[in-house]
């Protein structure tokens, strides 16, 4: 190789920061450039003899010394030269990825990022590294930082600290030359030995901490939202043991609850307002195998007739003006997994009962504004205070889905129907409203559970358990008498020797026509509602509100009859 050659060589060499070795032909070194880098294991200097694994590189042929040199040779017929280069951290990591283009515009974007402004000090706090952006930010050319003491433009700065000590700062409000940045400082520890520190620039400044502060707030609080639904969802629910009964009918209807729950059969409760019915939707949950999915309660009655079908259904983004952004899941989605319990069901738009129907059918619904069906697995449970068997008749329920819901009905019975129970409830009612308000239990005196076992309650429990929560407040002393309780409770007391109220009075005669029916027709229901001119299904539920169990062969026809069960 002439001496121009060699001359240039070791000029670019001193560019790069590579080491130039001159062979001979017995690889021998003869020259080296006077900066020379290369691997310290070796000792090289003019005159050495290279290991023969170096000699036998031809021209054109390269290997790796150790971890961290790449050695190339060049020459016309043997290697005249060997190329040291000191491995990037960025090969080592890249690998094979070093190839691509892409991946090197990558690591110059970590290192140049103008969000995240990155400078690293040595152990005595001297600058070894500064980004493009921070070069910018301190009016400096490209490569004039190396080697300047931070404390230089960054007096209040602990990078030099954590350079020192090891000790990272995980944040670090810093003024740096008039403007406020939020910094993370963390060590550089090669073979466990802290060599440096980096800065990194989390925040240009504090608004963007705030602005990021308030979205995760936002985000906290929708959290703690869903918390409470699925809390809802999930737990507190009653159970089959929170129902308290003393009546016959009611007992026997609880047995009957309970060993249906556990199937997959869907449940029609019938009943008045106020009896009990999502009481008994949730007890029938915790008892099924789906009990450790969600129970999702929704009124019918309530949601208007145009937005049933997207709280039910769901909707994609863009369904219907005003549609959230993402979408929305429906009621079905949120059960998937549980129960859901169609309160009031009976007044669900007609049009809506059909897409009910089909999902019952195909377990699959179909997100209003969505193109692809969605399965879902639940339980449906449904109540109803209608007579759907002639909202079916009239064309006002669909009797395809009056069918597909009512494979087994329970029929609750009204409040007056079972009077030994409202002594018992209303005992509970006082007890609980004490418990949770820290008052002194109340008692009832024997004249004023008298007036209340006699009162009609039209609005069944939830009327009785309403009252035991004003006398709770109202009652003065320990017991709760007559006067303390509401004037028409008192009006429906029996002064002119009549026995109990208008409506009472109906039941009786209504309960004394059936039973005649019944042992007339030898205990036949169909020919029963045929001599008392109603349909056989109006006859089953007046004899479950009733309280009526007729056997022919065991009641005695002297007109006692038993009065147990409501099936």
């Amino acid at each position: 190789m002439d001496t121009s050659s060699a001359t240039t060589l070791i000029r670019k060499a001193g560019y790069c920061r590579c080491g130039i070795l001159f062979l001979d032909q017995s690889g021998r070194v003869t020259a080296l450039n006077p900066d020379f880098v290369g691997p310290e294991d070796l000792k090289i200097k003019e005159g050495s003899q290279l290991p023969d694994e170096l000699c036998r590189l031809d021209p054109g042929q390269w290997l790796f010394w150790g971890r961290d040199w790449f050695v190339q040779a060049a020459g016309r017929k043997t290697a005249e030269i060997l190329v040291f280069r000191r491995l990037r951290m960025a090969d080592q990591l890249l690998g094979p990825y070093g190839e691509s283009s892409t991946n090197e515009e990558m690591v110059r974007m970590v290192l140049n990022n103008p969000y995240e402004g990155l400078t690293v000090v040595d152990t005595e706090g001297n600058v070894t590294f500064l980004s493009a952006e921070n070069e910018r930010w301190l009016k400096l050319k490209m490569g004039e930082g190396a080697g300047i003491a931070l404390s230089s433009f960054a007096p209040a700065s602990r990078l030099a600290e954590v350079a020192r000590t090891g000790i990272a700062d995980n944040a670090q409000i810093v003024d740096l030359q008039g403007r406020t940045k939020i910094t993370v400082n963390l060590p550089i520890k090669k073979d466990n030995k802290v060599i440096g520190a980096v800065g990194k620039i989390l925040f240009q400044n504090t608004d963007q901490l705030e602005k990021l502060a308030s979205r995760v707030r936002a985000v906290e609080l929708q959290v703690e939202r869903y918390e409470t639904l699925l809390d809802e969802m999930r737990g507190h629910l009653y159970t089959f043991d929170d129902i308290l009964s003393n009546n016959p009918a009611m007992l026997s209807l609880i047995a009957q609850a309970r060993r249906i729950a556990d199937s997959s059969a869907t449940v029609l409760i019938l009943g008045e307002s106020g009896t009990g019915k999502e009481l008994f939707a949730q007890a029938i949950h915790e008892a099924s195998n789906k009990n450790k999915g969600p129970f999702i309660a929704i009124n019918c009655g309530a949601i208007p007739g145009d937005l049933i079908e997207s709280e039910l259904f769901g909707y994609e983004e863009g369904a219907f003006s005003g549609a959230k952004k993402k979408g929305k899941p429906g009621k079905f989605e949120l059960a998937s997994g549980g129960t859901l319990f169609l309160d009031e069901v009976g007044e669900l738009p007609l049009e809506s009962q059909a897409k009910l129907l089909r999902a019952l059918e195909e377990r699959k619904i179909d997100r209003l504004g969505g193109t692809t069906p969605l399965p879902v697995d639940f339980r449906l449970v449904t109540a109803t205070n209608s007579d759907l068997f002639t909202l079916a008749k009239s064309g006002k329920f669909r009797s395809d889905l009056y069918y597909r819901i009512n494979e087994f009905p329970i029929d609750i019975p009204p409040l007056r129907s079972r009077p030994e129970d409202i002594p018992l409830l209303a005992r509970h009612f006082l007890a609980e409203v004490s418990r949770r308000e820290q008052l002194p239990m109340l008692k009832i005196s024997e004249e004023a559970s008298q007036i209340l076992t006699h009162h009609n309650w039209p609005g069944n429990v939830r009327e009785l358990r309403g009252l035991m929560r004003q006398m709770t407040w109202k009652a003065q002393g320990q017991t709760i008498e007559p006067h303390h309780l509401p004037s028409t409770l008192n009006k429906g007391r029996s002064r002119t020797g009549i026995s109990g109220t208008l409506e009472e009075q109906l039941d009786q005669a209504e309960r004394n026509a059936i039973l005649s029916a019944l042992q007339a027709a030898e205990g036949n229901r169909a020919f029963t509602s045929r001599l008392l001119g109603i349909h056989r299904t109006a006859l089953y539920k007046k004899m479950a509100r009733l309280g009526i169990d007729f056997n022919y062969k065991n009641d005695a026809p002297n007109g006692e009859w038993s009065r147990v069960g409501a099936d």
